[in-house]
């Protein structure tokens, strides 16, 4: 229904004859939208005065626009309550055409409104708003939008090229080559479910293709656009992509977003907080709009040619139930909570087992609880030998000889499963890894007070040493699963800060010490080997510097942990490294060997940005019987919402469609190696 002209307003009073007689302000200045954005990233409204702390206008302004999207409701800290306002183009690129209207009064207005608005201008944490509303008049409604401004960031700075078109309504085409950088699920930074683009290609994480350095002014935000609702969206759901992850009739879905997919299609107006621009979505999104540039693999596609097939799988805290009686040295369950949980969690990584065809295969975080019939390790091998046909191809898992309940004293642990009429189990290693037994420390992270009590432990290394069949050729495999980024060791706080100046995250130097122990036990054993499994470091991290080569490294200091053990409990054990630490100055030489051959691959997405966390590396004469090695990217290039936990994916009974296929079986994606034995 046409509405008529009408004022909204806010410190003033409505005389009888229909005029405003205001008390706040006395006068204003008319302008435009574009004259108050400026050309700059600040307005250059009077009074504004980035530098010394000076945010408001002094003066208070009268533009036109058309309301071309409402928030009702604040969401979160990042999108105030009020309205998007938008002119017509003054055909300035370098001007935007629209702006925010921070207000709390949106009684009468809609979508479609032509209106007036007197206020003042704000630089709210660098996000150009109109604030201090005096007053709104609707000179008409029901007006059409103005056309969605096409986002071009060719030849363009990104942040520029954002700022340009804040406040806008954009599309995102296939000329504006965004691409998918963090896919769709719960980011812990808002507490709320979104997707993050980035320009050409997903990002890479600096540590990948350089060694670490400190970057001073690296922010893992830069050069991103993060997809919003304009609402918090329930877990589980995509309200701009409502026919996400619906079944196919295939147990599994069409519908999916993958990392590095080209956007084509999405459009919505742009925003800004935090550092980051943001959209927030105004149409739906389909089947078209993710431009797949990888496509799914329902198998690993490798060259041909190898005979032997060895292979990483992290399977994401696998515990098997009962939940409530773990076997493990910790009694922790850190996997599925539920029956319906633990259903989806083995099926999906079951069913990826079987798919990889591999003869050997290491295996990270599955639950620590023995060997016997009712371990968790017992429970994966009978799933996935339910779904291969053949028996002679059934696999078998390691049991140590020496009487272990356990692998280490973590709730998780390594294994290997192995198919017995490919290879023969001929000897093992169980390698145990550095601990750190240092002095506690009290420390400020993210202005809390902290402390650090000064104990971390390793999860051991297993290296069994595998005969293959009908040949007198031996091959020792190392499966490892070192300490964590997210952990926090005494280097990282001894300053009285948790500091993490060169991005590998915590605990890099009890890593290194890992790869020095490693390195040092694997040389005591004849014959070929690989290193596989989860090293929690980026390709070219100290970890990887120390196993692998230190070219072009000449000035850079690898250093392992102080304070450190081998064994024992709070520093009973053997001594590692004393107070001051270790420099490590060698390499051990082992070939990144799927680096080598696709040194784009990734295995593991966090935080915005792609990279390798999970690895095979070969020792050197192992090279001539390579045929391939490659990441098979059914993990970490998923959405979460196709994962097994509830937790993030449900609201009030209602779950995100998940399936029993391969997709998003973990957060990592499985290495694979194959080999020709006949040139070992």
């Amino acid at each position: 229904m046409k509405k008529s002209i009408l004022s909204i307003i806010i410190g003033g009073v409505l005389l009888a004859n229909g005029c405003t007689q205001l008390t706040q302000p006395s006068h204003s200045i008319n302008t435009t939208i574009q004259q108050l954005q400026g050309t700059g990233h600040t307005s250059p409204a009077e009074g504004i005065d980035i530098a010394n702390k000076q945010f408001t206008s002094k003066n208070y302004y009268t533009v036109e626009g058309i309301i071309t999207a409402i928030q009702n409701k604040a969401l979160g800290r990042d999108l105030p309550q009020g309205f998007f306002l938008q002119s017509a183009s003054d055909n300035n690129p370098q001007t935007s055409d629209g702006i925010f209207v921070n207000t709390g009064d949106l009684k009468n207005l809609s979508v479609g409104d032509l209106v007036k608005v007197t206020a003042k201008v704000t630089e709210h944490y660098h996000w150009t708003q109109l604030t201090s509303v005096s007053k709104i008049d609707v000179l008409k409604t029901q007006q059409p939008l103005p056309p969605a401004a096409v986002l071009d960031l060719n030849n363009q700075n990104f942040n520029d090229a954002l700022e340009r078109v804040e406040g806008m309504r954009v599309k995102i085409a296939k000329v504006s080559d965004m691409h998918v950088t963090r896919n769709y699920g719960f980011d812990y930074a808002s507490h709320r479910n979104n997707l993050v683009l980035s320009h050409k290609n997903a990002l890479v994480h600096p540590n990948q293709n350089e060694a670490p350095r400190v970057r001073p002014h690296w922010n893992a935000n830069d050069g991103t656009l993060v997809v919003e609702s304009f609402k918090r969206v329930p877990n589980g759901q995509i309200l701009w992509y409502p026919s996400f992850g619906l079944a196919n009739g295939n147990g599994s879905s069409n519908n999916y977003i993958r990392i590095n997919d080209l956007v084509d299609g999405l459009e919505g107006v742009v925003g800004y907080s935090y550092g980051q621009y943001r959209l927030y979505v105004t149409n739906q999104a389909n089947q078209n709009t993710f431009i797949h540039t990888q496509e799914r693999q329902p198998y690993p596609l490798m060259k041909q040619g190898g005979n032997l097939r060895i292979a990483s799988f992290n399977v994401l805290n696998y515990f098997n139930p009962p939940y409530d009686e773990s076997r493990n040295p910790l009694g922790q369950n850190r996997g599925a909570q539920s029956e319906k949980e633990f259903h989806l969690q083995s099926d999906k990584i079951a069913t990826a087992i079987a798919n990889m065809h591999a003869d050997i295969v290491g295996l990270m975080e599955i639950e620590n609880n023995g060997f016997d019939k009712k371990s968790a390790v017992a429970d994966l091998v009978n799933r996935i030998n339910s779904k291969i046909k053949n028996p002679a191809d059934h696999y078998a898992y390691f049991t140590p000889k020496n009487g272990e309940k356990s692998i280490g004293g973590d709730a998780i642990t390594t294994q290997v499963i192995y198919k017995k009429n490919k290879v023969t189990l001929e000897n093992y290693h169980i390698i145990k890894m550095p601990e750190q037994h240092a002095p506690s420390v009290h420390y400020t992270d993210k202005n809390r007070d902290k402390t650090f009590t000064g104990s971390v432990h390793q999860r051991d290394t297993i290296a069994p040493t595998f005969r293959i069949n009908g040949t007198n050729k031996v091959i020792t495999v190392a499966v490892n699963h070192f300490k964590s980024k997210g952990s926090v060791c005494w280097e990282d706080v001894n300053t009285g800060k948790k500091l993490d100046l060169d991005q590998q995250g915590a605990c890099e130097n009890l890593r290194v010490a890992a790869a020095e122990q490693l390195g040092t036990a694997l040389a005591q054993i004849k014959g070929d080997k690989i290193i596989l499994g989860d090293l929690n470091s980026y390709a070219n991290e100290d970890p990887l510097i120390v196993l692998t080569d230190r070219k072009n490294l000449a000035n850079h200091t690898t250093k392992a942990a102080a304070y450190t053990y081998i064994g024992g409990n709070k520093g009973t054990g053997t001594p590692l490294y004393g107070k001051d630490g270790k420099v490590v100055d060698r390499s051990f030489g082992y070939l990144n060997i799927i680096r080598q051959l696709h040194p784009d691959s990734y295995s593991f997405a966090y935080n915005n940005h792609i990279g390798t966390l999970d690895y095979i590396l070969i020792s050197p004469p192992l090279k001539r019987a390579v045929i391939d090695a490659h990441e098979w990217n059914i993990n970490a290039g998923e959405s979460t919402l196709f994962e097994y936990s509830d937790k993030h994916n449900c609201s009030y009974g209602v779950c995100s469609p998940r399936h029993n296929d391969i997709y998003r079986a973990s957060d990592h994606d499985p290495a694979i190696i194959d080999l020709d034995t006949r040139k070992i």
